[in-house]
């Protein structure tokens, strides 16, 4: 079986790191995504090498992702992730998983900038997705791939049409199930 898998806010903290900047950027703004088109591509330009250098990796995914592996699954990275504001995204990201020692088949970037998930889960027969937004969740299952929603935030108040988890734990005890 093929599980497709986002990385930030999935894998990764990545948030904790995002808003560590935005503060550095803009002390009034508590989303980076309340800022306009201009200022989040202006804000990632300056700051998503340190963002990609400084999230972490989130609790149990690498010993899931081994445990996966050893049952014969196959891992794939799929994320909206590109050198758009960087040169360095696709480096950096992939010397940050070597570093962690996170062990996956493949990963794929999104090159073509149309963050089209379930287009690309699809062509490597990916069966689960998981992601932590629901509007990729949405892409992927119009492809017929299961969804499965990460609450990064982990306080319970998602409310989602998809089978939602805030640990890795649980993700992998489920997946496990579906044998």
């Amino acid at each position: 079986m093929v599980i497709g898998v986002d990385i930030d806010n999935t894998i990764t903290n990545t948030h904790i790191a995002t808003m560590k900047y935005l503060q550095m950027y803009d002390k009034n703004c508590s989303n980076w995504h309340n800022l306009s088109l201009d200022k989040q591509k202006e804000f990632l330009m300056l700051y998503v090498d340190n963002i990609i250098r400084e999230a972490t990796l989130k609790d149990y995914v690498k010993e899931g992702f081994l445990e996966l592996h050893k049952l014969g699954y196959k891992i794939v990275l799929i994320t909206a992730r590109n050198n758009e504001e960087s040169p360095n995204v696709k480096r950096l990201t992939e010397e940050t998983l070597n570093k962690w020692g996170l062990y996956y088949d493949k990963i794929l970037f999104d090159d073509d900038l149309t963050d089209k998930k379930g287009e690309r889960a699809k062509s490597l027969n990916v069966e689960i997705f998981i992601d932590d937004k629901e509007h990729n969740l949405d892409d992927v299952a119009s492809y017929g791939i299961e969804g499965l929603r990460f609450d990064f935030r982990g306080d319970g108040k998602i409310t989602s049409k998809y089978k939602t988890f805030n640990n890795w734990r649980d993700i992998i005890e489920y997946i496990k199930t579906k044998e």
